[in-house]
Formats: C-alpha cells, structure tokens, sequence
C-alpha cells in the first residue's frame, strides 16, 4: 500500500460546502423550536455524540437555566428521561449513515413521545429520516462529522439566542465563525501534513499508545484514540483525560509507549500543558498538538476555545491515511462491525 497522495485542498473543502449553505437554516430552525421548547437533547454514536459533549461543555460555561444534553442513544431509551415526555423537548439525532441502528430506535422511541424529533445526517431517503419530524441534513460527503458539528452548532445557537438572550452572548460570532470554519479546517489539515506523515513514520509498529485531552479536548482524544487508531488500526489505543492522568495512567508510560497530547484553548488549558511538562521531562516518545500553532483566520476571538476542539481533529485527520499505509492495513477492514449480528 502507497503512501497517501497530497492533501487535496479544494477536494476536502467542497465536502463542508453543502453545511456552510444550511448554516443560517439551521440557526433560523433553532430560533423558532425556541418558541416552545426547554430543552434540545443530542442522540447519537460516536463522532455524533462527542460532537454534542463538545456543546454540552461550552452551553455549560455561558448559561444557567436551558438545558442543552446529549446521549448514547441505547442509554436515552433505557434511562428514559421524563423530561422527553413534557412536551417541551427537542431531540436531535445525529448518523453518518442514517442507518445506526441504537441511532434510529432511540428517534422512534422518542417520536412515540411528546417529543419533537430532528435529524442531522447526509440523505432524506435514510431509515433515521423517515422517523424524525425535520430533516436538517447535509447530502452525501465523505467527511460527515464537520457538517454534524457545524449543524449542530448553528441550531444550538440559534435556539440559545433565544432562550438565553443575555448570557449566549456570542451568538453573531458564533455564525460568522461557523460561516469560515471550512476553510478553517482545509488549511488545518494542510498545515499538519508533515508533524502526521513523521509521527506516523516513526511509530507506526508501535501496538499501543495513549492519546490525552482535557476538558472538552478529551473527546477528540476519544475520537482519534478509539474510532481511528482502534477501529482502524486494531491499535490498543487509550484515551485520556488530562485531569486523571496523574491518577493512575501515567505509571503505564515506559521508553515503548507513545504519547499524543491534544492542547486547546478553553479554560482547562492548563491540565493539557501540564501533561506535556511531565511528557517533556519523563516520556520518550510524545507529540503535542496545540490548536494555538494554528491560525485559525475568521474565527472570533472569543470563540478559540469553542472551535480549538475541532481544529484538533483535523489537525490529526489524516493519521489514519498515513497510518493504513505504513502498517499495510487498509482502514477500512473491520473483523465484526457491519459483519456479524450484534
């Protein structure tokens, strides 16, 4: 297998285009579920559900009384919140495929409720698209996770500018970020291509590694550890939070296990650059990423912190390109997902 040919610029960009047009829709949709509604839940598996973890933390930061959720959808239908039955709740379902199978029984569960229900997924024609009562989705592209956060974004905001008028204060500069986001990430992904091509390089044999993220960050380090170098690459990958790394997970790091240290700009800054003192004088093997190496050009001030998640994640994107060529194993292989009955 052959290394990875350039990163395609225009390629990558064109995949966002369909999202960036639905942005103001999204905002707008969000305004008027405002009008009746308390409460916006996110469902969904993977990419979806650390996509909406990375809302929860931030709504969380700026207000006091809306509440903003999100769950794995298995663990909404057997929890059942009572909150989904008041009438005054919105619940967004997020899946690349459309097909997830926890994904969509959690959308009927909800729609058997006094529970307004919305997709976010790439096609109308999806069995998660016929269980829903609005569609927000974003067409068929390869890169379904930065529509699902962009999306996202745009209907938490809107419905936040008017639930929270006064405290969601950054509501303006959250669209116009969100309207620059693709090129954002376009030039992210270029800029990172020599750090992933040498990294992958040098520890691709390597079967374990740790990838460490704090606060909201921690859900990029789950992404890439466990849905990229796991599922990908059968690589014992093991994602942590900075502000447990001291309590347990650093005593495993010898002069063979690789560190990958994912530093943003929310106000948990301070527990990544922590870690990456300890990886500096102890770990013999470690790569920082930090979203402030990045310019990030039409992003609001205020928001680095918010968007530094993201970046992050394309950031390392393309490690699993690089990584499926030096290891010979096609990141496409899977051994049981889409393959047997579970």
């Amino acid at each position: 297998m052959g290394l990875p040919t350039g990163f395609d610029r225009e390629e990558f960009r064109d995949h966002l285009e369909t999202a960036r047009a639905m942005i103001s829709e999204a905002s707008e949709y969000g305004q008027q579920l405002a009008a009746d509604s308390d409460t916006m839940v996110f469902v969904g598996c993977g990419a979806p559900n650390r996509t909406a973890r990375l809302i929860d933390h931030y709504v969380d930061t700026k207000v006091g009384s809306t509440r903003i959720r999100s769950y794995l959808p298995a663990e909404l239908t057997q929890i059942d919140p009572r909150f989904i039955d008041n009438g005054r709740t919105v619940a967004v379902f997020g899946s690349y495929s459309g097909a997830t199978k926890e994904t969509v029984s959690a959308a009927r569960f909800c729609k058997s409720k006094e529970c307004l229900t919305v997709s976010i997924t790439r096609l109308d024609d999806s069995p998660l698209s016929a269980q829903v009562d609005h569609k927000l989705n974003y067409g068929d592209t390869k890169l379904g996770d930065y529509p699902q956060f962009m999306l996202t974004s745009a209907l938490a905001t809107g419905f936040l500018s008017v639930k929270e008028p006064v405290s969601w204060d950054v509501h303006e500069p959250m669209l116009e970020s969100l309207q620059s986001l693709p090129d954002v990430l376009t030039e992210t992904v270029a800029a990172s291509e020599g750090m992933v091509h040498e990294f992958s390089r040098t520890h691709h044999s390597q079967d374990s590694l740790f990838v460490v993220g704090h606060g909201p960050i921690y859900h990029i380090a789950y992404l890439l550890a466990i849905c990229s170098f796991m599922e990908m690459q059968k690589i014992h990958a093991t994602p942590v939070i900075a502000a447990d790394f001291f309590h347990g997970p650093f005593e495993l790091i010898d002069d063979s296990l690789p560190v990958m240290v994912l530093i943003g700009e929310d106000e948990t800054r301070a527990e990544g650059l922590r870690v990456k003192r300890f990886c500096e004088n102890y770990v013999a093997k470690y790569l920082v990423v930090d979203s402030k190496d990045y310019e990030m050009k039409g992003i609001a001030e205020e928001l680095r912190g918010y968007f530094s998640s993201v970046v992050l994640d394309a950031a390392t994107r393309r490690f699993m390109d690089y990584y499926a060529a030096f290891r010979n194993h096609d990141k496409s292989t899977r051994r049981y997902m889409g393959i047997v009955d579970y």
